[in-house]
């Protein structure tokens, strides 16, 4: 998104002593809107002149998307966390996840609600799919997620906005582990009531030798 600064007057345009204040009023405008920012030029260049024109622009990245690859038992999951860095909030709409073209075998099942969401200031809002195979998982699937967005406020509901992409690449879809955790009631009681102590038992199952990579990995991370 392109937000335009402030307008300046024709005496401020005509003093070039003003570009200071412009300046100023531009790192705070970036400090109000609180947005990752990428500063671009333009150069326009007029046949009838000698000159050239220098124009600064500043895009506000409004989101921030990851990825993650979630299981369940057999079921497996893809899961796209948007994260909202503005001070505005959004309307988003349409969204979709698209896979490489040579996985035919795989599906992907949207579990996210048709309707409009409302994505508020540093909020983040997810997005899931569950993976859907009929022979065996791909080794890589290439992703490209996409949804439309536009400013909630009403006054600027007109303005015409690309759709935000997010494009990754999920690999290793097995699962190494099997976890599951069960609560006891203490000794001699039927049911877990406030206050009393009860017994937490956590048990992991290895499904899967791990590979080399990922066998550093752990040893790297933790003892």
């Amino acid at each position: 998104m392109y937000l335009p600064s402030a307008t300046e007057s024709a005496v401020e345009k005509e003093n070039t002593t003003n570009k200071e204040v412009h300046r100023k009023n531009k790192e705070k405008q970036k400090q109000d809107n609180c947005m990752a920012t990428v500063d671009q030029k333009v150069t326009i260049d007029c046949p009838w002149s000698i000159y050239s024109t220098i124009i600064a622009l500043t895009f506000c990245i409004p989101f921030n998307a990851k990825h993650s690859l979630l299981s369940a038992g057999k079921r497996k999951y893809v899961q796209v966390c948007v994260q909202n860095l503005s001070e505005l909030c959004f309307q988003l709409s349409d969204n979709s996840l698209k896979k490489s073209a040579d996985c035919t075998d795989l599906q992907l099942v949207p579990l996210n609600p048709e309707s409009q969401q409302v994505i508020y200031s540093k909020q983040s809002i997810f997005f899931v799919w569950e993976l859907k195979w009929t022979k065996e998982l791909p080794l890589s699937l290439q992703c490209l997620f996409s949804v439309s967005f536009y400013p909630a406020t009403s006054e600027e509901q007109s303005l015409t906005l690309k759709p935000f992409t997010y494009e990754f690449q999920v690999e290793n879809f097995f699962t190494l582990y099997h976890v599951k955790t069960e609560i006891f009631p203490p000794l001699g009681a039927e049911y877990c009531k406030t206050g009393s102590l009860c017994s937490l038992e956590v048990s992991i199952t290895r499904l899967v030798d791990l590979s080399e990579v990922d066998r550093d990995e752990a040893l790297t991370e933790s003892d």
